[in-house]
């Protein structure tokens, strides 16, 4: 039998009854009571003579072996136990209620409130935890390790080195002017070849840049160097020779530039307040945050708070608590999402640089900093003057605020300019932008005004509307002044959930565009387009066709009425781009060859500083200033290394290209660049991935014009049996139905897999349906 304990403090109570066994309860209750006189005359406690049994015995979930412990019933039938001293911990000390001496063994009374299972079947005394009674404890995670020997030696410095080349030429041939007059055939051309090296705190990168073509009939060749001292993690000295002071190998890209910068950061923590943990004995912790290991030590039972754990500055974080102790382990895990904004409160970037190009001396400096609810404050400056004396400088001061669905900036810049002459120009400038949504509509206005010239000023708007076949958007701006407004709309309708068609309309004072496109998928790996335009100009036709060898290949055919041309890419270990047309060609590859801790490495580029932007979706061009800085590979993985200095760099989707089959979340992501080394930005959850399966009834049966259910999710099946279902990394459970729904069954759809049939047992259920 199992019994409810609760410490007694009369050792003889006698109660009387009137019924037939009444004469026994009384005579059992005066031989207890004589026991326990007889107890007290020999000077022990009263609750001492209750019998002996040998148990085992268990606290706060663990064992802690097999004691005498003295055990007691009253007339009621519930239990009482004095438990030896040596069962409880230190920790536990707080459980007693009264210190008993019986016969020189040291026990202990429980208080009341413990709840205590007394197991006769099994000889077993179980005492459950009482963290109230235990106390608590608490660690902050912001302070440094007690534990780690500050005074060790420091780990030696692992060094890392790379060469890089590419080499890249155009052609032209057959082109005409606009009088339809012969041009000559012209050709350029560029190669680079360098070095890079990083050992602790300091990196480098020094090579030659070559260029030739048509007008030259020879090469020019430069050289080019960058250098980066990390002076601490938030503080970073740069110096640049015919290159851009970021740290980076500068490619094809050719400066003049030849100075110094400075780029520092700071206030980025983000923490977690604390967590608080139940331990019903002392136990080992060990706490991680996105699987890094944060701290370890060991704690006493009781309730212990883990305070301001560290956590991904603006990524979702995962803190998972491993908890060791007798019964085993156990985690307690806690998932942060992460921050919308780039810049925290508290937060700040600063750069400077300072150099010479050309004989222009040039200097710039940037801070933007984070503050509280939403807001965020930034200002830049810059100044030059030429060799012929030519001065000028401006500074802009903005500020942004984004909370919910709702965003404001506003700027104001005053530019100065002096010539050679001694003429001075200078002008103020305000620009205000809001925007906000409203469900599936996004609003959005905005106001230049040229303080200096009123009439100047231009006020426009746009707004657009999302569903899930249509995309439909207008815009329009103007002026003060005539002849100097414009207007915009757009619209497109996704069909069968393969192709899309497009019609766009713009209008200007005296001029008009009108375009209509369209594109098609017929396969997962091919894509068709077509576009078709006009205006005063004239009109133009193209088309395109493109055909996805393989995850990192691809080839596109594009033609229009005055061109065709046939490209090819590889983007993997190295990086290889060609096109050949009717009039023109060109071909670049660049790779990098990099030894790191021993492990020799092929890269499509070496760099010091960079975002590795994790998409999941291959073929995503992502922006940085309206260009496209990088395109993923076959990983779903691009790296960004064209970065500002001191300054939250906004990517951005560029949704035109998206590939079919992609939804696409947010299409904008601000985020903070490195002072140096890579910045991983998991953005996988921003994007949803689509792929065509291939639905049957039977092996042979194409399941036709149906319904496929995934997880409360429709995905609707053409004339040939092929819907676009979301891509798993596991199998995906749906149910195939006709559209009177008089037919359906289960279907398993396989990672991977372009087919799915029923599954057997659905299947026999369905002809069952049919036949009824």
């Amino acid at each position: 039998m199992t019994s409810s304990l609760f410490p007694k403090h009369t050792p003889c109570t006698a109660q009387r009854s009137a019924k037939r066994w009444s004469g026994l309860v009384l005579c059992s209750v005066l031989l207890c009571c004589g026991a326990a006189a007889q107890e007290a005359s020999r000077g022990l406690p009263a609750q001492c003579s209750a019998p002996e049994e040998l148990l085992s015995v268990a606290v706060g979930g663990t064992e802690r072996g097999t004691f005498i412990v003295r055990v007691s019933r009253d007339p009621q039938d519930q239990v009482s136990v004095l438990l030896p001293a040596a069962a409880l911990r230190p920790a536990e000390q707080t459980y007693i209620l009264q210190r008993l001496d019986c016969d020189g063994e040291a026990f202990v009374m429980l208080k009341p409130e413990l709840q205590v299972r007394y197991d006769q079947s099994n000889q077993a005394v179980r005492v459950s935890p009482a963290l109230n009674l235990l106390g608590s404890g608490s660690v902050d995670l912001s302070l440094p390790d007690p534990a780690q020997d500050t005074a060790s030696e420091p780990q030696a410095q692992r060094s890392s080195w790379g060469i890089n080349a590419g080499a890249q030429g155009n052609a032209t041939y057959r082109q005409r002017d606009g009088a339809g007059l012969d041009v000559p055939n012209s050709y350029t051309g560029a190669g680079y070849v360098g070095v890079g090296a990083a050992q602790g705190r300091l990196a480098g990168y020094a090579g030659l840049l070559a260029r030739t073509g048509t007008a030259t009939q020879s090469a020019a060749t430069e050289f080019r160097g960058v250098a980066q001292f990390t002076v601490n993690p938030n503080l970073v000295v740069y110096g640049a020779w015919n290159a851009s002071p970021n740290g980076n190998d500068p490619g094809f890209a050719s400066s003049a530039f030849r100075g110094v910068a400075v780029s520092a950061r700071g206030g980025f923590t983000r923490q977690l307040d604390e967590l608080v943990i139940e331990l019903p004995v002392d136990a080992e912790i060990e706490v991680t945050v996105n699987l890094k290991r944060i701290r370890a030590f060991r704690a006493t039972a009781g309730s212990f708070t883990l305070r301001n754990i560290p956590l991904s500055v603006s990524g979702p974080s995962r803190v998972v608590v491993y908890i060791t102790d007798e019964s085993g382990t156990r985690q307690v895990t806690t998932d942060v999402p992460g921050s919308l904004r780039a810049l925290p409160p508290g937060a700040y970037l600063a750069s400077a640089q300072a150099g010479v190009s050309n004989g222009t001396l040039l200097g710039y400096g940037a801070v933007q900093l984070g503050l509280t609810n939403g807001w965020a404050v930034s200002t830049q400056a810059a100044a030059q003057r030429s060799p012929s004396a030519e001065t000028s400088f401006s500074v802009r001061a903005s500020a942004t605020y984004t909370q919910d669905r709702f965003s404001f900036a506003g700027a104001l810049e005053a530019t100065r300019a002096t010539t050679s002459a001694g003429q001075v120009s200078q002008g103020l400038t305000a620009n205000l932008n809001a925007g906000t949504g409203v469900g599936a509509a996004q609003v959005q206005g905005f106001v230049i005004l040229p303080l200096h010239e009123l009439r100047g000023s231009v006020v426009g708007a746009k707004a657009s509307y999302s569903n899930r076949n249509w995309l439909v958007g207008a815009n329009g701006s103007t002026g003060f002044q005539p002849q100097t407004w414009q207007a915009g709309a757009s619209a497109t309708y996704f069909f069968g959930q393969r192709g899309s068609v497009s019609a766009q309309a713009d209008v200007l004072p005296g001029s008009y565009r009108v375009g209509l496109s369209a594109s098609f998928i017929p396969t997962p790996n091919l894509q068709v387009a077509a576009q078709v335009s006009t205006a005063p100009t004239g009109s133009q036709i193209s088309g395109s066709l493109g055909y996805q060898l393989s995850p990192a290949q691809a080839m596109r055919l594009n033609v229009s009425s005055s061109d065709a041309a046939l490209s090819y890419a590889y983007n993997r270990e190295v990086n290889v781009q060609a096109t050949v047309g009717l009039r023109g060609a060109s071909a670049q590859a660049t790779g990098a060859l990099i030894l790191t801790n021993g492990t020799v490495q092929l890269k499509p580029a070496l760099a010091q500083k960079a975002l590795l932007v994790q998409t999941g979706i291959p073929n995503v061009r992502l922006l940085v200033g309206g260009t496209v800085v990088a395109v993923t590979d076959a990983r779903g993985e691009a790296l960004i290394t064209e970065l500002p200095l001191g300054e939250v760099v906004s990517v951005r989707v560029d949704v035109a290209s998206l590939p079919f089959g992609v939804a696409l979340g947010a299409e904008q992501r601000e985020i903070v660049p490195p002072l140096s080394g890579v910045t991983v930005v998991d953005w996988r959850e921003n994007f949803r991935a689509f792929r065509f399966v291939r639905f049957f009834w039977s092996e042979q049966e194409v399941a036709t014009g149906t319904d496929v259910l995934i997880d409360g999710e429709r995905v609707l099946v053409d004339d040939e049996g092929y819907g676009l279902t979301p891509s798993s990394s596991e199998v995906l459970r749906g149910e195939i139905r006709s559209n009177t729904s008089a037919r359906r069954c289960q279907v398993d759809i396989q990672p991977g897999d372009e087919r799915a049939v029923c599954t057997p047992s659905s299947a026999a259920q369905d002809q069952l349906t049919q036949d009824q």
